[in-house]
């Protein structure tokens, strides 16, 4: 079903490699220049107020969200933590434990805990690159987070990273395997087929929840329909995965978190060094486990293709957006 034009006011995205495009309350697209100019103006009263910024991953899994937070890591104005994933969103309950025992019981406790007390000044971001937060089973209990957001002293600003979903689910199980978790390490790609195609048929004969992640993360529209029913539009920004190494998208990172930005020499330099970094690391992953990255069979793309074709046309009509894939 095609969302209301309430549902997408103003809500940021970026699409392609040259556009940044606003949806305003009319449903009218135009080309947005405010985020250009001034990206101060968006991060809105708490800003402001001077409160801390805290760049939120919304998601998903094996789409690029550790990529994003190592760059975001190089930039000067960005404060680090212990981990990329605090599940601080989750409730204070279920945090990771950053230093000290015990999960954070308050926003003030998650800095002296998570950042070693150094709280962001005017300017400055911290990070909390959490991909479940994306999934159906995180935003299903949205009321317990929007009462955190409420009591938080800070300006929260999410990044969504989408991937061709099919390619994604293979990349879950592929890392997987390539950690050696369970008895994935001993499987072979005709085995993996198996897994994953099961996962696939007991998604389609239950409901949304009912079936694996490995399928579910793929429905992006689900809960992004859900997350902008209850939160500020303008504080989320949809990024394609395929378009992570353009000098534009970042560009648009640093602006919708409130962050100078670097020049294009600088940001290729942070770009190209991540990424050699993370090939480096894959290759001694793989010598580790013994494996090799898994390529699932023709047969299983097209189903996986076929069954996130319905949840993809939801997607782009609820960003207002040409198909990315």
């Amino acid at each position: 079903m095609a969302p209301t034009p309430s549902l997408v006011s103003f809500f940021l995205f970026a699409i392609g490699c040259n556009s940044f495009i606003m949806i305003p309350h009319s449903g009218l697209v135009r080309q947005g220049t405010a985020m250009e100019t001034d990206y101060h103006s968006a991060l809105g009263s708490k800003f402001a107020l001077n409160l801390p910024v805290i760049a939120t991953s919304f998601g998903y899994q094996k789409c690029g969200t550790t990529f994003i937070s190592d760059v975001l890591r190089l930039h000067p104005r960005v404060i680090g933590n212990a981990a990329k994933e605090l599940h601080y969103l989750a409730g204070p309950e279920a945090s990771v434990e950053c230093k000290k025992p015990g999960p954070p019981s308050n926003f003030s406790e998650f800095f002296e805990d998570c950042f070693g007390g150094q709280r962001p000044m005017t300017g400055q971001v911290a990070l909390d690159f959490t991909p479940t937060y994306g999934t159906i089973q995180f935003v299903t209990t949205l009321d317990n987070n929007l009462k955190l957001l409420n009591q938080s002293e800070a300006v929260f600003r999410y990044i969504a990273v989408l991937r061709e979903p099919a390619a994604r689910a293979v990349s879950a199980v592929g890392m997987k395997r390539k950690n050696n978790e369970g008895d994935y390490g001993n499987k072979t790609d005709a085995e993996l087929d198996e897994v994953l195609f099961t996962k696939l048929r007991i998604r389609e004969n239950h409901d949304v929840g009912s079936g694996s992640r490995f399928i579910t993360d793929g429905e992006y529209a689900i809960p992004l329909q859900m997350w902008l029913e209850s939160h500020p539009r303008d504080s989320m920004l949809v990024l394609n995965n395929e378009k992570l190494s353009m000098l534009q998208t970042w560009k648009r990172i640093f602006r919708h978190l409130g962050l100078p930005v670097p020049s294009n020499g600088r940001i290729r330099e942070m770009i190209e060094g991540v990424n050699e970094a993370y090939r480096l690391k894959q290759i001694e992953k793989y010598e580790q486990s013994q494996t090799q990255p898994y390529k699932a069979s023709d047969w299983l793309m097209e189903m996986l293709r076929r069954h996130y074709e319905p949840y993809n046309q939801q997607l782009w009509k609820l960003l207002g957006s040409p198909q990315w894939w």
